[in-house]
């Protein structure tokens, strides 16, 4: 007996929304994975994801003299992409499309912070796994207006972009206009907390 998401298979594309690799493999394959900070901070509180954090800490200070002189990042947030990267690659064998990756939210207001940062995890992933096709990769950038300007500059760098916390149909224009590859316009308001404590 098909099951809904079966029937849905049918007619549509099925993207997840989700770093947990158990997930992608039982309701798998999907089309893209999409991701942001916040998924990836739920997702590595799982104790399974232990050493992937101690590896993604090791290749951090390995790489980060490297990253940090191509484009100034902090220890820890080149730690946080590279989590992402890895989070993505175990999602891989259940795809058959895109990784979505969200740029550092802290660059949403800097084109040339956002242009760097979608070049360095493009870089991760060719660090992490060489043999990875990084024309998969779809870097995700806040609809600001510095954020267009860098869909725009790393389209035409070859690297696919999606407008991401896209509210108004202006936004939308102006992503088209920037030659975004998708956009992901927002129905509801944003409800992300992340607590300390």
């Amino acid at each position: 007996m098909p099951s809904l998401l079966d029937k849905l298979r049918l007619k549509t594309t099925v993207d997840c929304d989700t770093l947990d690799a158990e997930v992608a493999a039982s309701l798998g394959p999907f089309v893209d994975c999409t991701s942001n900070q916040a998924i990836a901070y739920f997702e590595i509180q799982r104790d399974r994801h232990q050493d992937l954090l101690r590896h993604a800490a090791t290749t951090a200070r390995e790489v980060h003299p490297a990253m940090n002189e191509l484009s100034s990042v902090s220890l820890e947030a080149l730690a946080v992409e590279i989590v992402m990267v890895k989070l993505l690659l175990l999602l891989v064998p259940h795809l058959t499309g895109n990784v979505h990756v969200q740029i550092n939210p802290f660059d949403s207001y800097s084109t040339e912070r956002m242009v760097n940062g979608a070049q360095r995890i493009v870089g991760i992933f060719q660090h992490v796994d060489t043999t990875f096709d990084t024309l998969r990769i779809c870097i995700k950038i806040p609809s600001t207006w510095e954020g267009l300007q860098a869909c725009k500059q790393l389209e035409e760098m070859g690297i696919k972009t999606l407008a991401t916390t896209l509210f108004c149909l202006e936004q939308a224009a102006l992503a088209g206009s920037s030659g975004c590859t998708f956009i992901a316009p927002y129905v509801n308001e944003l409800r992300v907390h992340i607590e300390d404590g």
